[in-house]
């Protein structure tokens, strides 16, 4: 209480408690209740109130004497006299400090919530029991498109997909069932305001008989960029970047789920064809890997354009392609698709005003109840495929038994040809091996004397007997053996050599060794054949180096460079099979070379009417105006020999003369200065 001047003259206990003011004269001291309020415009509002003897009521801040912050709700009355004159003032007050902060912390958590509401990824809704929605979060909008005012009072299920609706309607009815209770909902699709589909995960709770909520919540949160990166991943592991075919995973499942239906059904057949473009690395090589790229996009649209809706086509590799044919009455059906793909091929290519022509070989395999497994349809139509271009390019096989038979046995030898190769002792030291060299007498054919010996290598096989030079040659040239082997080759003829310059020493004895492409494609090929010459110290000159017109034609100009440093070593240098390549003579003319072999084949066909001998009598001619000798291989007659006398050729090889012999008997040839000289 205060008198009409505003001095305080009582307070009760529990005001002496909160503000921590323990007499009347203390308060007063420091100017009374008035200037504890902490908001100046307050306290001076109240003043003037009182000094218009008029009554107050609110809420105020204080500060206790312990500079606590007090909030308060405060009633001042005036105390009037009967002549309405002001006699002082009565001030009732609560505490309401707590209450205060109470609601303050409300405030803030209303606030939060409703920030992170607005602002969620998620989309919350609340149904009522009849999946009506009550309400939807601002993200509503931002989301779908719709604004929560458009959905109000609508149902729950309008928006979502029709195949996914009558999943959701059991989620929520579940969940009614049992208050209290959530289950998820997964990947289920809502249509957004523009008309598209987004995906969400949702989480539904049944809080109906809360009293705050009293509804059905979902929380939504939307998944369709995850959807749609997961739905590109794995396009791109099951589909072809550049053609946008099923690639090799995809095949493979496919064939797989079709040998399964032939399991079920022995009477559902397919056919699997395995379709390689021929020469295409050349392409490649010569047009550029993108004009090469946009062939396989159109040969891939001229396939399609080929097949039925239920057939598969993938691109498997580079330049394959693989057709899983369904539902075939026998390979008729196949073979027919086979010529029409073939001729969908075929036909021009324009790009870049370029025509270009491609051709494709194709192997076909049957389904059987034989196969098991996928990869064993696509090893056998690859086998057919493999043997279809091996016989001519741009045709089609039918994959048999045999074929597989034939690669096996081809894999076994590959096996043991590796096995041998490693059984090679070390350069330095050779020993008695699985291989072996024979050695084919040469011939002069004028006077039958023999001038030296093609070195020709033989694999002795441990179970197969001597190994045909046919089969195991392009083995090792296709596995990269030729390397490793061919050394052995040349060291060993050069050894043999060695000890032949020893002991006829008289005479101006050559051996010829053959060099293949991979050989001579070796960037070490000169150091290595110049630690030979070192080791064995034979004369160069009595060594010739053979090699095919396609191994210095491939890459004529760096092949210039190599001859011609083998010229530099002493070394004699020949080509091969002249005649069944592509030499060209603006080439020949440059490439530093002494000797035109000439290949067998036209030699076996100069025959009684004299076929090939006007081809034989141009190489003849043209070997001689480039300074060059000419060695005849293949003379297996008389007539022969007489013909290629006739046409000037100097030298000579076959079995007129000899086969090839091994090491001794080719010895006992020197031995006795053998000539050959039939009247």
């Amino acid at each position: 209480m205060t008198d009409a001047s505003g001095n305080h003259i009582y307070q009760n206990p529990a005001f002496t408690q909160l503000f921590d003011y323990a007499t009347v004269e203390e308060l007063n001291a420091i100017g009374g209740l008035l200037n504890l309020i902490t908001d100046e415009k307050v306290a001076k509002q109240i003043s003037e109130t009182m000094k218009n003897g008029k009554s107050w009521n609110g809420e105020v801040s204080c500060r206790s004497r312990d500079d606590r912050i007090i909030q308060i709700c405060i009633q001042i009355d005036a105390i009037k006299d009967v002549k309405n004159r002001t006699l002082g003032f009565v001030a009732l007050s609560a505490d309401i400090t707590k209450r205060k902060q109470a609601e303050k912390q409300l405030y803030e958590n209303e606030q939060r919530f409703r920030a992170l509401i607005e602002n969620s990824t998620d989309i919350i809704q609340i149904l009522d029991k009849n999946s009506i929605y009550q309400y939807l979060s601002p993200s509503q909008e931002r989301i779908l498109g719709y604004t929560p005012q458009e959905l109000i009072g609508k149902s729950a299920f309008e928006l979502i997909h029709p195949n996914d609706r009558w999943w959701m309607k059991q989620v929520i009815e579940g969940v009614k069932q049992n208050p209290k209770t959530r289950r998820g909902l997964d990947e289920y699709r809502v249509r957004h305001k523009n008309g598209s589909w987004c995906v969400f995960d949702a989480v539904v709770m049944n809080l109906l008989d809360d009293q705050s909520v009293r509804g059905i919540v979902i929380n939504c949160h939307d998944v369709t960029e995850r959807k749609s990166a997961e739905e590109k991943l794995l396009h791109q592991s099951l589909y072809d970047s550049l053609t946008d075919l099923p690639n090799r995973a995809l095949l493979m499942d496919r064939l797989q789920q079709a040998l399964a239906r032939t399991h079920r059904n022995p009477n559902y057949l397919f056919a699997v064809l395995t379709i390689n473009l021929d020469r295409f690395k050349i392409i490649n090589e010569s047009h550029g890997h993108s004009m090469g790229d946009q062939i396989l996009v159109e040969i891939a649209k001229r396939i399609q354009t080929c097949l039925r809706l239920i057939d598969t086509v993938a691109r498997i590799g580079s330049d394959e392609f693989v057709i899983l044919l369904e539902t075939v009455h026998d390979r008729g059906d196949a073979v027919g698709l086979a010529t029409l793909i073939q001729t969908a091929i075929a036909q021009p290519i324009e790009l870049d005003a370029q025509r270009l022509f491609i051709t494709a070989s194709i192997g076909i395999v049957i389904s059987s109840d034989d196969y098991q497994w996928a990869g064993d349809l696509l090893r056998d139509a690859n086998i057919a495929m493999a043997r279809a271009k091996a016989q001519n390019q741009g045709g089609y096989l039918l994959f048999t038994s045999s074929m597989h038979n034939n690669v096996t046995e081809k894999m076994q030898l590959e096996h043991d040809l590796h096995h041998a190769v490693e059984m090679l002792e070390d350069l330095d030291s050779p020993v008695a091996n699985s291989f072996l060299l024979k050695y084919q007498p040469i011939i002069s054919l004028c006077t039958g004397k023999l001038l030296g010996f093609e070195a020709l290598v033989r694999w002795q096989h441990p179970e197969r007997g001597i190994v045909s030079p046919a089969k195991f040659i392009p083995l090792a040239e296709e596995t990269g053996l030729i390397i490793p082997f061919g050394k052995w080759v040349l060291w060993e003829a050069c050894r043999q050599l060695q000890q032949w310059q020893k002991n006829y020493s008289q005479t101006d004895l050559t051996v010829a060794v053959n060099i293949s492409g991979k050989q001579f494609a070796q960037p070490n090929l000169i150091l290595h054949i110049q630690r030979i010459l070192q080791k064995t110290g034979i004369n160069p000159q009595r060594l010739k180096i053979e090699m095919t017109e396609s191994v210095v034609m491939d890459n004529a100009e760096s092949a210039i460079t190599v001859l011609y440093q083998l010229q530099e070593l002493g070394i004699q240098l020949s080509v091969d099979d002249f005649g069944t390549g592509y030499s060209s003579l603006s080439y020949l003319h440059r490439f530093p070379i002494n000797t035109l072999k000439v290949d067998k084949s036209f030699v076996t066909n100069m025959g009684v009417n004299g076929e090939n001998c006007e081809i034989v009598r141009a190489v003849v001619t043209l070997a001689h105006s480039l300074g060059l000798d000419v060695v005849a291989e293949g003379i297996e007659t008389e007539q022969q020999l007489t013909q290629l006398k006739n046409l000037g050729c100097e030298y000579g090889q076959g079995y007129l003369f000899s086969k090839p012999v091994d090491m001794a008997r080719a010895t006992a040839l020197l031995n006795t200065n053998f000539f050959f000289n039939r009247e």
